[in-house]
């Protein structure tokens, strides 16, 4: 009899350690789910910041098209009202207040001016540099190259506008 004491003694205390390594082993298993999660979620945020940063790239880059293209149309415009100065190079904005700039370089006209022929049709070769002032330095910028075609008879038209 004593021995049957001995042997259950001994079997429950073999019963409570194995249920102490079952705890222990299922602690490191939620332990290593959760440090797995915890990677995962780090990377979806690390690549969340990366897609709003190319976002915010492409929309200053559009704007910054955009400003360009209106850059041309100034330039198109003073040519059309004869403006003397209109050759050379100007800074403009559209909002004063704004930091987006544009630069307009425009060639004098080919054929030169002839002051006894003023309805000769000319070309006109204009540049439109458009960018954002961040902190003194320009960020976006953004260069289109307009060919433009005057006929005082027929109307003026870009033949071509090409992206640098």
């Amino acid at each position: 009899m004593g021995k049957v004491i001995f042997f259950r003694a001994l079997s429950k205390m073999y019963k409570s350690k194995n249920k102490n390594r079952e705890k222990g082993v299922a602690l490191l298993v939620v332990l290593f789910i959760i440090m797995t999660a915890t990677i995962l979620s780090i990377g979806f945020l690390a690549r969340s910041d990366t897609e709003l940063a190319c976002g915010e790239n492409m929309l200053l880059r559009t704007q910054m098209d955009y400003l360009a293209e209106s850059g041309l149309e100034h330039a198109k415009g003073r040519i059309l009202v004869k403006d003397p100065n209109v050759a050379g190079q100007w800074t403009g904005q559209l909002d004063g207040g704004s930091s987006d700039y544009y630069d307009v370089v425009v060639s004098p006209r080919v054929p030169p001016f002839d002051p006894n022929d003023p309805n000769m049709p000319c070309t006109y070769q204009i540049t439109s540099t458009a960018y954002r002032e961040k902190n003194g330095q320009r960020a976006g910028e953004s260069v289109l190259k307009g060919q433009l075609y005057v006929d005082p008879a027929a109307g003026t038209s870009f033949r071509s506008i090409k992206r640098n």
